[in-house]
């Protein structure tokens, strides 16, 4: 009976170590691809917006890269220079004036950043539909509302 034991436990060992082998191959990989697994067809890319990027004036006119922008009844964007434009994002600097900090603004702009963002798509285009403005000489309420604007977007067929 003893013997019948030994040979049951030498057993049970040899399988248990063989499943362990079995799943660290399995787990663990062959080093390779499978040849099973092919990859034919070309890679297909995300979905992404073709044709021109604008922002509209607040009568509706798409611009592009602007040189000025409106922003509301009570700001204004100037001299614009685009460090880019037509991606997820556009992002500008410039001077910034507006009715609420006249005259001093008036007199002397206000140094700016703007972001414009949220791209809606159109048939063919896009337009920016809210902007982003950091301005240092803006503080408090002020710069809490210019940091989120609402652009214009046009009534589009």
């Amino acid at each position: 009976m003893r013997a019948a034991n030994t040979t049951a436990r030498a057993a049970w060992g040899a399988g248990a170590v063989l499943l362990a082998a079995l799943l660290a191959v399995v787990l663990g990989g062959c080093g390779g691809p499978s040849p099973l697994l092919r990859d034919e067809g070309p890679a297909v890319a995300p979905t992404t917006r073709t044709g021109p990027v604008y922002v509209a004036d607040t009568v509706g006119r798409p611009l592009q890269r602007p040189s000025a922008l409106p922003l509301g009844d009570s700001a204004r964007l100037i001299g614009l220079r685009w460090e880019s434009w037509g991606g997820p994002t556009a992002v500008a600097g410039g001077r910034l004036v507006g009715d609420w900090c006249a005259p001093e603004c008036v007199r002397t702009p206000y140094r700016a950043k703007v972001t414009l963002s949220g791209l809606q798509p159109q048939e063919g285009f896009a337009y920016y539909s809210s902007a982003g403005v950091v301005a240092p000489e803006v503080h408090g309420e002020k710069a809490a509302e210019l940091g989120r604007v609402s652009l214009h977007l046009p009534d589009v067929p």
